[in-house]
């Protein structure tokens, strides 16, 4: 009996059984797991790492309750953040300029780490929102300075 099912599916459909079902982003423990995820490449990248850990210092156990705050309220409307994301860019760009090239490489690994982790309306909801937070914070800083 082993084997006697062993179906072969046109090349056309392989794809579906080669990977399991990505969830979407629909809770804010999908957050946290998206941004842990995140900070391990972005602290490590060459091209923007150092802002994290050179130039803000970025502690993660006090970032990460704030940042998931946000993206919960972009994503899932929690209504649960309440600072100011510019200004801090901001404050950030006063001390090592931010440039075009940092932004898109924030939006690259974001797309790469939610690609690889979430599939789903949420997901793509969260990488258009990035891009559209991303043009104006550069907008933003370029007029402040």
């Amino acid at each position: 009996m082993k084997g006697m099912f062993n179906l072969h599916l046109p090349s056309y459909l392989c794809h579906l059984t080669s990977s399991p079902m990505l969830p979407d982003i629909t809770t804010r423990a999908h957050i946290e797991n998206l941004f842990t995820q995140f900070y391990q490449q972005a602290f490590a990248d060459p091209v923007i790492g150092y802002i994290f850990t050179d130039v803000t210092h970025l502690d993660l156990i006090k970032h990460m309750p704030v940042i998931a705050n946000f993206w919960e309220d972009m994503l899932l409307t929690s209504h649960n953040y309440f600072g100011n994301p510019m200004k801090v860019h901001q404050q950030i760009d006063q001390l090592s300029r931010l440039t075009p090239e940092h932004f898109a490489r924030w939006l690259q690994l974001w797309e790469q780490t939610i690609d690889a982790n979430f599939k789903g309306e949420t997901a793509d909801m969260a990488k258009q929102r990035a891009h559209g937070i991303a043009k104006i914070m550069m907008a933003k800083i370029e007029m402040a300075r």
